[in-house]
């Protein structure tokens, strides 16, 4: 029954006969309790609060989590959420969800008998003419980690093969090009039975550059495979882009290739590992260079995206053909005559320590975009919501 007839019958109440009265009130009863039926037997917890009293909780939240069994169902309305809920880190985290602008979502775990179940908290505001109210839902998530566990090592084993087949091919010419100069240099021994550090450096020079070439190959292979010691801190984005700017800006120049900055103003802080961020923009941009022979623009543009910061850098180069764009963040893939392959892996496993997402949109002979969205943590939404309102 919709709340508007219910509404216009209260406000002509007195015209109405007693049999009608009792027929809408028994209908919005027969509605509560379907209601009340279909949120009861949902296995997601379900906790509806106001001013951190209950309103109203199912038994899939008292089963979810750590609560006072005294307290379950119907019993709970009208008790304070310290009464039912006797976890202290999950009551702190309660706690903190009355205020408003806070838009966030928070991982539990716990150990039932055996094994261990990751519990996934996330709320809404729910707006009344009484009031706001604070829905808590509260979902077992431990499957999905499982198969999401699954998948990564799936992934890390189809990628690691592919890395080993690389690493095998990517060796086979600096070893190639060694083993025959360096046949070269004993031939010339052999026939000289001396040789001069002029005639030597000939066949030594070469196997020096074929040893820093392999050094190239191990580290860049390290670096691929180790877990990175991320240090995510609170990081200003605008003091990121001024130093990658003042550090690229020669060499931008020296290719014939114009700069255009487009950065909002107001852009939150992030969670942020410069050293490593500054190491993904920057190897992104040495590709757009490298894309633009006789010069073009490049653009780096970044803005607010909801509950994240947009990052996209275009350049007008050759483009990326459609069957490549798939395989660019793939190990040991390249295009170019000299290069190991890893530049933009390790670019997308940057950004993925980061929690955040990369993507490209490529044209054959227009330029190519890459785009980098990292999540705003939720203090700096409260203040960017703030700011917008202002």
């Amino acid at each position: 029954m919709s709340n508007k007839l219910l509404k216009r019958a209260i406000d002509r109440l007195d015209q109405f006969p007693k049999k009608e009265v009792e027929k809408l009130v028994r209908m919005q009863i027969a509605e509560a309790d379907m209601l009340d039926a279909i949120l009861e037997e949902s296995p997601i917890g379900h906790l509806l609060i106001k001013d951190k009293i209950i309103r109203y909780v199912n038994t899939s939240f008292c089963t979810l989590l750590p609560t006072d069994r005294r307290y379950l169902r119907k019993n709970a309305e009208g008790k304070h959420i310290k009464d039912l809920v006797v976890d202290k880190e999950v009551l702190d985290y309660l706690v903190t969800l009355s205020a408003k602008n806070v838009r966030d979502e928070k991982e539990f775990n716990f150990q039932v008998g055996s094994e261990v179940r990751t519990i996934l908290i996330t709320h809404r505001i729910v707006e009344t003419e009484e009031g706001d109210y604070l829905d808590i839902n509260v979902r077992d998530v431990t499957e999905e980690k499982r198969r999401e566990a699954r998948l990564r090592r799936s992934e890390s084993l189809a990628s690691m093969t592919t890395m080993a087949a690389g690493i095998a091919h990517e060796i086979k010419n600096p070893l190639a090009a060694m083993q025959i100069h360096l046949q070269l240099l004993h031939k010339a021994f052999v026939k000289k039975t001396a040789l001069t550090e002029e005639d030597a450096s000939r066949y030594l020079n070469v196997i020096e550059e074929e040893i820093e070439r392999l050094n190239r190959i191990a580290v860049d292979f390290l670096f691929a495979v180790r877990p990175m010691n991320i240090d995510l801190k609170l990081c200003s984005v605008d003091e990121i882009l001024k130093g990658l700017c003042e550090f690229i800006s020669p060499e931008i120049e020296s290719h014939g290739i114009k700069l255009v900055w487009q950065v909002e103003k107001y852009l939150p802080k992030l969670m942020m590992d410069k050293q490593h961020i500054n190491q993904a923009l920057l190897n992104i941009i040495q590709n757009a260079i490298h894309a633009m022979d006789d010069g073009g623009t490049l653009t780096l543009s970044v803005k607010n995206d909801g509950d994240f910061v947009l990052f996209s850098i275009s350049d007008t180069g050759c483009g990326i053909k459609e069957e490549n764009l798939a395989k660019i963040f793939e190990p040991y893939f390249t295009t170019k005559a000299t290069g190991t392959g890893l530049g933009l892996t390790n670019v997308y496993k940057i950004v993925k320590e980061h929690s955040g997402d990369i993507s490209v949109e490529s044209k054959v002979g227009k330029g190519t975009t890459f785009y980098i969205r990292l999540p705003v943590p939720t203090s700096q939404r409260v203040q960017l919501d703030h700011i917008e309102e202002v």
